[in-house]
């Protein structure tokens, strides 16, 4: 357990099945000169976040850096096993990342309320996470920079997800001593180009921890290219409307990166008055409300540009691409799963094999499973084979 120091840096936990939404803001003081990677608050998950197979289900916030380089403060949920075969000290732990559910605070799973648009989003990952617990895993859900706590969600920015993921593991793993040196990196959709972004050997490790897998379900890749072909079209609604609420986080989160793109979206023309309007929706609103008609979805593609609106979509193409995880320099030493569901209309299939097939030239150890399933169920129907792979990483 926590050490006095520690202990010391930590609230009263909230009684069992306190809602989410009255999870109150940090009471800990001078937590921006904590490490990043470190634990401040601990407290009792409410009832949305606890499944079945898990002993406790923690609320923790933790510090990070966001995309500035500044201190920040990021939040998750932490589930432990009823009963686990591995010693004192040995834990698997696995950090998985959610699919996309929006960059505002309510959009946070920690933070999910039975009213929520986004709930099934939010609990998309609980089957792989039964089957984890049920395994003896200690299992970390985050929810991302600026979801849940102060500042703008870096949407698709894989250094920023890679971030929250390894952050999240660091502090997980040295607060509680029960868990192991090794980690494993998942995540399903926004949550697989997550996970496939902690294989940057380009970037930082987890402070203290060996990471021993990663797993990608759904991971989006080549984004640019089913925006831009709905793009010029005049119309707006289904099916449209979802991808012109997904292009309105994609700009959001290009521009918490890129001053000159935000320049050119708000000052120079990029974006219509309309858009430009409904900007603060996007920190107000989850994916689905985004994607109404009296929000985002209600623009057709064409309605999003203003007078340099070609440049703008020129730039987030050039982005998008850059970022792209088809592009990462993976680690060679850390094997790979990829789940691809051969219905899925975000995900597409030729594009995700695409992804293992470039991996695999590069010489990365690629698993890849296809299943018959659309975007959202492709994690349920893999889950049980999902989490045999992830406990196989820890025998290695």
């Amino acid at each position: 357990m926590p050490d006095a120091e520690q202990a010391a840096d930590v609230v009263e936990q909230l009684e069992p099945g306190t809602p989410q939404a009255d999870i109150p803001p940090v009471a800990v003081r001078n937590w921006q000169s904590k490490e990043p990677g470190t634990i401040v608050e601990v407290l009792d998950a409410a009832s949305l976040s606890r499944i079945d197979g898990s002993s406790q289900a923690l609320f923790v916030r933790y510090t990070t850096t966001d995309v500035k380089g500044s201190p920040a403060l990021a939040s998750g949920i932490v589930l432990f096993p009823e009963s686990t075969n591995y010693k004192e000290g040995e834990l698997p732990l696995v950090v998985y990342g959610h699919m996309t559910t929006g960059a505002a605070d309510a959009c946070a799973p920690s933070h999910s309320s039975p009213d929520s648009t986004e709930l099934q989003k939010m609990q998309q990952g609980d089957k792989v996470a039964r089957q984890l617990l049920g395994l003896g895993a200690v299992v970390a859900r985050p929810d991302y920079e600026g979801i849940g706590e102060a500042g703008p969600h870096p949407y698709l920015r894989g250094d920023s997800l890679a971030r929250s993921m390894r952050d999240m593991a660091s502090a997980v793993a040295n607060y509680w001593p029960e868990i192991g040196g090794s980690w494993v990196a998942a995540g399903h959709s926004e949550g697989g180009v997550a996970a496939l972004n902690t294989g940057n050997r380009m970037l930082p490790e987890a402070r203290g921890l060996n990471l021993v897998g990663i797993v990608s379900i759904t991971p989006v890749t080549q984004l640019e290219k089913l925006l831009l072909i709905a793009a010029p079209l005049p119309i707006a609604g289904p099916p449209l409307n979802e991808a012109v609420a997904l292009s309105a986080l994609v700009l959001s989160g290009i521009s918490t990166v890129d001053a000159s793109f935000k320049r050119l979206l708000f000052d120079e023309g990029g974006l219509s008055e309309r858009a430009i309007e409904l900007w603060p929706d996007i920190e107000r609103l989850c994916l689905a409300d985004l994607s109404g008609k009296d929000s985002w979805g209600g623009l057709s593609p064409a309605e999003l540009k203003g007078p340099r609106g070609n440049e703008a979509l020129a730039e987030m193409r050039r982005s998008l691409d850059a970022d792209d995880v088809r592009f990462l320099p993976m680690r060679r030493d850390v094997p790979i799963r990829i789940d691809a569901g051969i219905l899925d209309a975000v995900a597409l299939l030729p594009f995700t094999e695409q992804l293992v097939q470039t991996y695999r030239n590069s010489g990365n150890d690629v698993t890849f499973k296809r299943w018959l399933a659309a975007h959202s169920p492709t994690a349920d129907i893999a889950a049980s084979e999902i989490a045999s792979w992830i406990i196989e990483r820890f025998k290695k």
